[in-house]
């Protein structure tokens, strides 16, 4: 008596999840090897795409087979795509399979292999599923790149984005949770501040645990101005498409966090020190060999950890970082400004503020107007191209022209919105913390403590017979403010670290943030 195996396979999740294909095709089979007088040896389940055949149990079948550890004259299925849907990878199979000693076979097809004519059906039956399959795909493509040009987003919502269909049953993105977030994230890149990890941490600080590895591409993606690319094919360029769903950003903020990762703007003057109890680190010299100064931690016996500023190796220049951090803290308290300058500091920020903001105030609505005449235009030119009045191609030349114009035109309003604070009295806030740099010192996060020691800085510092030395000063201290306590008799008083001062320290900078 003959033996065969049975195979049979679905082409979709969803027959496989309802069963019914594949006990249907076990069914019919099973009658098959009956009225035939044929042993069924075994019954081997798929439901894998028959594109190629990396499918598990076709090969593990496949090596029983080569192994002798099962043996068959027939490998049976119903018609020939549940064999392959590929003619090239089908031919070299079944060429395969008859070395072994195992004949293909499809009930519903079935082929006489040793007859050469018959190899032009096998052919056809092969082709026609691959065909379809191609035809499938590229429906799908054409259809995919029909939506984009329609402005709807079909695929996967970006994060910051959910999935939804709307009232016409057609699939769009709405923000969620993590929109708010997401926003800020872009708003605090494109200040030129800080950088992704930066921001990212902050982030987590708010709650909310973003992937490192994913979180450089989401400002990349344009998908968060309302921007849909459409890749080139064939003929056609690459378009990008303005898309029909809420935007998280404006395509300027969009523009201009991509000129800060391109490296356009906004440089960073010192390196961040990711520890708290080393703020110094990079700040220091050794009074020794003259080399950067460490920084790191050891475990003392007590099981606490104790911070030190050390040089390299051979040196043994070698500093408790608290003592350090301390004697900074008592240099930069005894700054004091010099006869006069506060009050003309007053005195210039008062006009200028007052200049700029009549300024800024004519050039915005100026800018305004524009970016409403500009969008006027557009839109009674797509107006006359729906009504028939103007061609098609005409309405692309007029739309590719003003476009441009206003973009740029949002870009430098967008400029304008960051430069009109309240910088008086964001300045004043910034003179007060100049006076109080110890008690902000201690007061400041670990970015804020950096950018104190930063800003005071000119040259590195020396810690040398328990007290910080340092041959220049920022330039501009130097010239408002005395550094070595002169006219200033009472030194610091060390307060609590919840002092009234708790209210100007900076979250990340020197400057204190605006309300």
């Amino acid at each position: 008596m003959k033996r065969a195996i049975v195979y049979i396979r679905v082409s979709t999740d969803e027959q496989a999840d309802k069963g019914y294909s594949l006990r249907h095709q076990e069914e019919y089979l099973r009658k098959y090897c009956e009225m035939n007088s044929i042993q069924l040896v075994e019954v081997i389940k798929e439901d894998y795409s028959a594109k190629t055949f990396m499918r598990p149990a076709f090969n593990d079948l496949l090596m029983r087979l080569k192994t002798r550890k099962l043996r068959a004259e027939y490998l049976i299925f119903t018609k020939w795509d549940r064999f392959s849907r590929n003619a090239p990878d089908a031919y070299a199979m079944i060429s395969t399979l008859k070395k072994i000693g195992t004949e293909p076979q499809a009930v519903e097809q079935p082929l006489d292999l040793s007859i050469p004519e018959n190899k032009i059906m096998l052919a056809f039956y092969l082709s026609a599923p691959e065909v379809e399959n191609d035809r499938r795909a590229l429906n799908t493509l054409v259809g995919m790149r029909r939506a984009r040009k329609e402005g709807r987003w079909i695929s996967t919502a970006p994060k910051g984005y959910d999935n939804k269909t709307d009232e016409n049953g057609k699939k769009t993105i709405v923000p969620n949770k993590y929109a708010p977030i997401l926003r800020w994230a872009f708003e605090t890149l494109a200040t030129g501040r800080y950088g992704v990890e930066e921001v990212r941490k902050m982030c987590i600080e708010k709650g909310y645990d973003f992937k490192k590895t994913q979180f450089y591409d989401w400002f990349r993606n344009p998908a968060y101005c309302g921007r849909i690319v459409i890749p080139a094919y064939k003929n056609e360029e690459e378009q990008i498409i303005k898309g029909n769903y809420e935007p998280l950003i404006s395509e300027a903020l969009y523009d201009q966090v991509q000129a800060v990762l391109a490296g356009r703007r906004f440089k960073t003057i010192y390196k961040i020190c990711v520890k708290d109890e080393l703020p110094l680190r990079g700040f220091l010299n050794c009074p020794q060999c003259g080399r950067k100064l460490c920084g790191s931690g050891s475990t003392g016996r007590n099981k606490l950890k104790h911070y030190y500023y050390h040089c390299k190796y051979p040196c043994k220049e070698r500093v408790k970082a608290i003592e350090v951090n301390n004697s900074f803290s008592d240099f930069i308290a005894k700054f004091q400004f010099k006869a006069g300058v506060q009050e003309l500091y007053d005195y210039v920020l008062h006009s200028l503020f007052k200049s700029k903001s009549g300024e800024n105030g004519a050039n915005k609505q100026a800018l305004q107007a524009e970016i409403d005449k500009n969008k006027e235009r557009l839109n009674k030119a797509q107006q006359m191209m729906l009504d028939g009045e103007m061609e098609m191609a005409d309405y692309k030349e007029i739309k590719r022209n003003i476009e441009p114009k206003i973009e740029a035109l949002l870009t430098q309003q967008l400029s304008f919105n960051q430069i009109e604070v309240e910088y008086r009295g964001y300045l004043k806030k910034g003179l007060m913390a100049i006076k109080n740099l110890g008690h902000l010192f201690d007061n400041a996060n670990i970015n804020g403590k950096i950018e104190i020691v930063g800003s005071t800085l000119k040259e590195n510092a020396v810690f040398l017979e328990g007290k910080v030395r340092t041959a220049k000063l920022n330039s501009l201290l130097s010239l408002i403010a005395y550094a070595d306590g002169q006219h200033r008799g009472d030194k610091k008083q060390k307060g609590s670290k919840n002092c009234s001062l708790s209210g100007i320290v900076p979250r990340a900078g020197l400057e204190p943030a605006c309300q």
